[in-house]
């Protein structure tokens, strides 16, 4: 065994490159380094351990930037530090009290509106965030649970099929037809085509290890389980984090207008109040007298407002894009997604609850009703009157078989459509733990989006008495009718 594989720190902070190898073990070997049964997963007890060890599968949150330091940052705008300069002339050496203070009391409402603005969009944005939650099937003490990304630790053993999300960094131990999206990591634009065969080389490239899965990179096609092998930042994309987490904040295109601006209004001001003062002066007025008018001209060319009613139509724009569901994570950048002409997004799952269920079923020719809502196995199945009854298990039983999804108390976990399945066999009396159990899958062929159907392979018994290999499939009509030699009729 490679001595790499159990030498990868997991101390909360990235790995050398060198160091991950486990894209060069065997999926037995990765399964015994974790110390983890590839049937049964973690236990509980394992769990609490390892949380306790690696932590939670999050990045590391960035230092929170103190109340007072984000005050004094209002003031980096020239305008404030003109008004501020001002005022503080007003009242040392021309002893102008009252304009003095209420120029600096209008410099400190426009930082006060500022901050007060800036908080009102990350509490919008905070409360989003909170919102998306990526979730993850993993086996644990023997049965598959669906829980947030969040609580994963190495050694899990998580199942991913097309249009999941990989939850984290892992050695994949189960493949079929298994194609990931890698391009945010390697920039190819078509998917990687993956298998469990161990790669040669500690030091492969990553996008040559087609036997590991990267965290929030996208199944595109098939179906896999893997063994997590590293969390938070010390996966691929958070060690990336960690990185752009070192890099110093650009300014965007509006601040640099603003500056553009502030500056342009600034050097004529300075002009004007120059000439003012020359002019004035060589008129015979005291210093103190044109000293005033000029800086209250200064002022006057000056929009005081400006800081402000930015700021305020920024947290407007960052507060809208957050209730439509976009997150913003700081207010110049809502400027640069308002200069976008055009998003193309594609949907996902189903509508509204994310639930599906059958209410009718034709089989044999005969048409029937299905009682109940959403994933609870309560309801009948009733048939349409004067139809001679027929046994529905052979019916039934395939919507199990061919099928992953797992309905408790309830609760689906696994694809909408498939949960309806299993549901409506349950309504008929088949029980989808113990006919698992009775006839275990010994092959598949995961549904793709190219062929539109989903094949499992059991072992059972047939009608002359022999065991037999009876293959399952579920999916679109239209390939299936294409497919089929014989229809069921009495």
């Amino acid at each position: 065994m490679t001595s790499g594989a159990t030498d990868t720190p997991r101390s909360g902070l990235p790995p050398a490159a060198g160091e991950l190898t486990w894209h060069t073990l065997g999926a037995d070997q990765v399964l015994r380094s974790e110390g983890v049964d590839g049937q049964r997963g973690l236990s509980s007890a394992e769990v609490a351990e390892r949380t306790q060890r690696f932590g939670p599968n999050e990045f590391a949150a960035g230092r929170a930037e103190p109340r007072w330091h984000a005050f004094l940052r209002q003031y980096r705008d020239p305008m404030q530090l003109v008004l501020l300069a001002a005022g503080i002339g007003s009242l040392y050496p021309l002893k102008q009290l009252g304009t003095g203070i209420l120029l600096i009391l209008l410099t400190l409402f426009n930082a006060v509106e500022g901050l007060h603005q800036e908080g009102k969009a990350t509490a919008a944005v905070s409360a989003l965030q909170k919102m998306v939650i990526i979730t993850a099937k993993v086996r644990r003490n023997g049965q598959l649970a669906e829980i947030p990304a969040a609580q994963l630790v190495p050694g899990d053993i998580v199942a991913i099929e097309a249009g999941d999300i990989v939850p984290a960094d892992g050695r994949l131990v189960k493949a079929a037809t298994l194609e990931v999206d890698e391009s945010e990591l390697t920039g190819e634009s078509l998917p990687a085509a993956k298998g469990t065969e161990p790669v040669e080389g500690a030091d492969t490239p990553l996008g040559d290890r087609t036997d590991m899965t990267y965290m929030n990179t996208n199944v595109t096609r098939g179906a896999g389980e893997f063994v997590v092998t590293a969390t938070g930042m010390a996966t691929e994309v958070g060690r990336i984090s960690g990185m752009l987490a070192e890099e110093q904040a650009v300014k965007t295109p509006l601040t640099r207008q603003m500056d553009r601006l502030t500056g342009q209004i600034l050097v004529i001001a300075g002009i004007a109040l120059v000439t003012s003062m020359a002019l004035n002066l060589a008129r015979g007025e005291t210093f103190i007298a044109v000293f005033d008018a000029a800086v209250a001209f200064a002022i006057a060319a000056i929009p005081v407002g400006l800081p402000t009613v930015v700021t305020t139509i920024l947290a407007w724009g960052t507060e809208q894009l957050a209730k439509a569901g976009a997150i913003m994570k700081r207010l110049s950048s809502t400027q640069t997604l308002g200069s976008t002409s055009a998003i193309n997004s594609d949907k996902t799952g189903t509508l509204t609850l994310n639930q599906m269920t059958a209410v009718q079923m034709t089989a044999a020719g005969r048409r029937y009703a299905v009682d109940g809502k959403g994933y609870s196995t309560a309801g009948r199945i009733t048939r349409v009157g004067g139809q001679t009854d027929i046994p529905l298990d052979e019916f039934l039983v395939p919507m199990v078989l061919a099928s992953d999804a797992v309905v408790r108390d309830g609760e689906l976990i696994g694809d909408p459509t498939e949960g309806a399945l299993v549901v409506l066999a349950a309504k008929g009396g088949i029980d989808a733990v113990s006919t698992r159990e009775r006839y275990p899958r010994i092959a598949e062929l995961p549904f793709d989006a190219a062929y539109k159907l989903m094949a499992t392979f059991h072992k059972m018994t047939g009608a002359s008495g022999k065991e037999v290999i009876r293959c399952f499939v579920k999916g679109a009509p239209d390939q299936l009718l294409s497919r089929a030699a014989t229809v069921a009729d009495a």
